[in-house]
């Protein structure tokens, strides 16, 4: 009897220790030796200092419209989200202000306000998302929403833009919608064509 105990004791205690592990490396959303996923989307700093801090860590970091690191997490965090888990992803948004692609009166007026990064927390419960949107150097998000789905849009670029080709994932409450239908509300002066819309990852080349 003492034996069995025994046994039982040592099983009951290894599946505590084995269920305390998969907490801690559940919780532990840093790498690399960052900062952790929200500890580092609450924190308040400069864009430059912001970009730094999110490449040292397992942000998925887009600058001007490209994705230039992270690739790997954002692959794994629509991999879950595609399977119906829940999951949790940090995107860093990084633009600069190119003097060849605007106006001279444009770029005298907008030079000081760059470069910026906005930082993107995106979670999915397993039935909606949720997106929370923050500016590096303010204090508090300046957008919170929801959506029911994330869509992903593939195709070539205008004749008219810097590169060739696009890639975006984006969150919407209408899973008919094109990418094309959300590039004429945004393009369109009539009050009301803009369709509700998040980009929160984009890689155009």
């Amino acid at each position: 009897m003492r034996k069995i105990i025994a046994i039982l004791l040592l099983s009951c205690t290894l599946l505590l220790l084995c269920s305390c592990a998969q907490k801690s490396a559940n919780a532990d959303t840093s790498g690399k030796d960052g900062m952790k996923m929200e500890e580092l989307f609450q924190k308040k700093c400069s864009a430059k200092e912001a970009l730094e801090l999110s490449r040292k860590s397992d942000t998925v970091v887009l600058e001007d419209l490209t994705c230039t690191s992270g690739k790997e997490v954002w692959d794994a965090f629509y991999k879950s989200v595609s399977s119906g888990k829940s999951a949790s992803v940090l995107c860093a948004f990084y633009y600069t202000l190119d003097k060849e692609g605007v106006s001279e009166e444009l770029y005298e007026q907008e030079k000081d306000l760059y470069p910026q990064l906005f930082f993107m927390l995106v979670e999915f419960d397993g039935k909606e998302y949720s997106v929370k949107v923050r500016q590096s150097s303010e204090e508090k998000p300046e957008k919170e929403e929801t959506y029911q789905y994330l869509k992903h849009y593939t195709g070539d670029a205008p004749s008219t833009a810097t590169y060739s080709t696009y890639e975006y994932f984006v969150l919407v409450d209408d899973d008919s919608l094109t990418w094309e239908d959300i590039e004429m509300g945004l393009f369109s002066s009539q009050y009301g064509a803009m369709k509700k819309h998040c980009t929160v990852f984009e890689n155009c080349k």
